[in-house]
């Protein structure tokens, strides 16, 4: 008897661990309930988790920082430039280079970077060839690669200065009674010159080597100013 009943206690007993079992995982799901309150609680955080994100995504997207463009250089007009040096006007005093624009173009482009820091003015006779527009488009090349260079257009300082060959450097003072120069000004010692090939620096050496203390004053300032003495 006894053991007729062991078999169905043991059924029983498996029975009841496997309900339990079932109890058990069925209790370990969670409800709807229960999955929309978790999800009420964790959606701060996934939006916080989403705006981190964005953030991240927008940095990775910022553009280049502007530093700024290159100056743009002007390039000189040549009408403007004609128009500033057909002056009526005549110089009475400073410095003067009385070149062409057939020189050699190594021997201008220095002549004009030394003339821009000595604040020498470079004279031509008049028009390249009779031509307005080549001489001004020229003039406009020479400026644009040395801004501070200063032309000016006057065939009256060539018969002035007696000059018969480019370059020629002129240092010039105005007469002891302060008037214009007119015909008596070579009669009046107002200029002192040296003609060649050479350098503005190297003319402005022998220039302030003079006898007359005008013209080697001069020479020596003018001299300081392209090596930067003052």
């Amino acid at each position: 008897m006894n053991k007729a009943v062991q078999p169905s206690r043991a059924k029983a007993a498996l029975l009841l661990v496997i309900c339990t079992c079932m109890v058990t995982q069925a209790q370990q799901l969670p409800s709807d309930t229960a999955i929309a309150r978790e999800s009420v609680k964790q959606a701060p955080r996934t939006e916080a988790a989403i705006s981190k994100a964005e953030r991240q995504a927008r940095q990775l997207r910022m553009p280049v920082p502007d530093v700024g463009r290159p100056p743009v250089l002007s390039v000189p007009d040549p009408a403007a430039i004609a128009k500033r040096y057909q002056s009526d006007q005549r110089p009475d005093a400073g410095l003067f280079v009385l070149v062409s624009l057939t020189m050699p173009p190594g021997s201008l482009d220095r002549l004009a970077a030394q003339a821009g820091k000595a604040g020498a003015t470079l004279v031509l006779r008049g028009m390249l060839g009779g031509s307005f527009k080549k001489t001004t488009e020229l003039i406009a090349d020479i400026i644009r690669k040395h801004p501070g260079t200063q032309f000016h257009i006057d065939p009256t300082l060539f018969r002035r200065f007696n000059v018969v060959q480019v370059p020629t450097f002129v240092l010039t003072v105005r007469p002891e009674d302060n008037q214009t120069c007119g015909r008596d000004c070579d009669a009046n010692n107002t200029f002192a010159r040296v003609a060649g090939d050479v350098s503005l620096d190297y003319a402005l050496e022998h220039l302030s080597k003079q006898g007359d203390q005008r013209f080697a004053h001069l020479a020596g300032e003018r001299l300081k100013q392209i090596r930067g003495q003052l």
